[in-house]
């Protein structure tokens, strides 16, 4: 049985080409790239530039992703290797999370340690890597995991299409394989276009677990008690 969470679209890249000569990075970027790293786009630092960008509501989030796996990481069932986790980003960039990581507590180093990896496209720089990048699109990501349920968790927005069922996390059976797919972006639609070509292949469920709207961090805490409840 296979358990995966990915958090797609996720809000979590470098600062885009066309920016990085604005006076209020230039400086920051080139000393980082004396450091081997980039900047990331962090709406809380950086908001005259998120004002450019389309898709704002989508960006300069990477704070989503550090607490959502803050909620995933430390559990033993992360620990025990039960659960398989990925970062897809917006820019249909592919990080896997090894069992064997642990992200850092502290946000700066967050920030440090995943623009180094974006940049680099590897962290160590040297040696061993323990976290890799690689391009891939969501539907590529998904052809790893056949004969998989796939659930689309719904907390950013409401999704509307009447080709896919509803359920509750009452109403999933605890031993099959599934895959869990988690917004990793602030608000805005959830573009599933790929879904009239690929939903031959799957069996998508559209995922409620509250009644409002709830941040990707909630959701993920939300799945890990859940999952170990029912005894994974």
């Amino acid at each position: 049985m296979t358990i995966v969470i990915i958090f797609f679209g996720s809000a979590l890249e470098l600062i885009p080409q066309s920016l990085r000569k604005h006076p209020l990075v230039r400086k920051k970027w080139r000393k980082g790239l004396k450091k081997n790293r980039g900047i990331l786009l962090d709406g809380a630092l950086h908001r005259p530039l998120l004002d450019s960008l389309e898709d704002v509501e989508k960006r300069g989030r990477p704070d989503i992703i550090h607490h959502s796996l803050m909620n995933i990481v430390y559990s033993p069932l992360f620990r025990e290797k039960k659960i398989q986790v990925f970062v897809h980003t917006r820019n249909d960039l592919c990080i896997e999370i090894p069992s064997h990581w642990r992200v850092p507590v502290n946000y700066n180093r967050f920030c440090g340690l995943f623009s180094q990896l974006l940049l680099k496209k590897r962290v160590p720089l040297t040696g061993e890597s323990i976290l890799t990048v690689e391009h891939s699109s969501l539907v590529k990501l998904l052809q790893k995991f056949k004969d998989s349920e796939i659930y689309i968790c719904e907390h950013t927005t409401r999704i509307n299409n009447e080709e896919i069922k509803t359920k509750n996390l009452n109403e999933i059976s605890p031993i099959s394989s599934k895959i869990f797919l988690i917004g990793g972006f602030q608000r805005g639609d959830a573009e599933f276009h790929f879904l009239e070509s690929s939903t031959s292949a799957y069996d998508w469920v559209l995922l409620t677990l509250y009644e409002e709207v709830k941040p990707a961090w909630v959701i993920a805490a939300k799945l890990i008690h859940w999952l170990e409840a029912s005894g994974h």
